[in-house]
C-alpha cells in the first residue's frame, strides 16, 4: 500500500509519533560508541549518568544500547555466517576433487589389474605347463604388496622376472596419470 492509499488519520498518527523523537548528535553518538566499546552492558546508574551528561533521558540511552546490541550480534553473525560458508566452499572443493582422485586411482587399478592378468595369462600359456606361482591378484594388498613389485618409470612397468616390459600408456591412452595431478 503506498503512502498516498493510507487514510489520512494512519498519516497523522505516524507524523505525530516522529515529531516527538530527537536524533542523536554526532557528539552523542559518538560518546555513546565510545562507551559501547568499553561496556556493552551498562548499569542502570551508569545509564542515568549518561543521559544527564549527553542530555537525554534515561530510556533513550537503554533504548540505544539494547539497538547497538542488537546491531553487533547481527553483524557478528553475519561475520561467522560468511566464515563459516567460505570454509564449507573449501572443504566441498577438496572433497570433490578428493573424490576425482580416488576415482581416478580406481580406474588405474582396475588397468592395472587387467594388465597383471594379461600378463599372467601370457606367462602361464608360454610356460612349461607348471602351475603359476598366483603372484598376479585382483586383491590390491597382494598386487602392490611384497608378492608382487611392479616398478614403474617413464609410461613402462618392469615386472620382477626382468624379461617382461610393458608400456603402459598403451594400456592407459584416455586416462589421465595419478601422477600427473
Amino acid at each position: 500500500m503506498s503512502l498516498q492509499q493510507v487514510p489520512t488519520s494512519q498519516t497523522t498518527s505516524r507524523k505525530n509519533r516522529n515529531e516527538g523523537r530527537k536524533r542523536f548528535t554526532d557528539k552523542q553518538i559518538s560518546f555513546l560508541e565510545y562507551m559501547f566499546e568499553t561496556q556493552s552492558r551498562p548499569e542502570l546508574r551508569m545509564k542515568h549518568q549518561l543521559a544527564h551528561k549527553l542530555g537525554l533521558h534515561p530510556r533513550q540511552v537503554a533504548i540505544w544500547f539494547q539497538n547497538k546490541r542488537a546491531r553487533s550480534k547481527s553483524r557478528q553473525i553475519e561475520q561467522e555466517y560468511n566464515t563459516l560458508k567460505h570454509n564449507y566452499e573449501t572443504l566441498a572443493s577438496k572433497s570433490e576433487s578428493l573424490k576425482k582422485e580416488n576415482q581416478a586411482l580406481l580406474n588405474q587399478l582396475e588397468v592395472l589389474r587387467n594388465v597383471a592378468e594379461k600378463h599372467q595369462e601370457k606367462t602361464s600359456s608360454s610356460g612349461s605347463g607348471e602351475e603359476s606361482d598366483d603372484r598376479f591378484t585382483n586383491s590390491p594388498d597382494v598386487m602392490f604388496g611384497q608378492e608382487m613389485n611392479v616398478p614403474f618409470c617413464d609410461g613402462f612397468a618392469y615386472f620382477e622376472d626382468g624379461n617382461s616390459l610393458l608400456e603402459i600408456e598403451e594400456q592407459l591412452p584416455d586416462l589421465q596419470k595419478w601422477w600427473e595431478f
